[in-house]
């Protein structure tokens, strides 16, 4: 019984890091979707800005196309 006991307390050790590492591997992994996401919007949203500023005739005082 004593080693049967040993055994379970041991895997079920092995079982909570495991888990715990895959939530901690989740965790990261949607920081990183989130801060992808906020850099897309900005990116859409600057280029959206400099697109209508240029409809709008408002940029023709350079002499560039940049």
């Amino acid at each position: 019984m004593t080693v049967l006991a040993i055994f379970l307390l041991i895997i079920g050790t092995l079982l909570v890091l495991i888990g715990a590492l895959l939530v901690l591997i989740g965790a990261i992994l949607i920081a990183i979707g989130a801060a992808l996401i906020l850099t897309g919007m900005a990116l859409i949203v600057a280029g959206a800005f400099l697109l209508i500023r240029r409809l709008l005739g408002r940029d023709r005082k350079r002499s560039h196309s940049w």
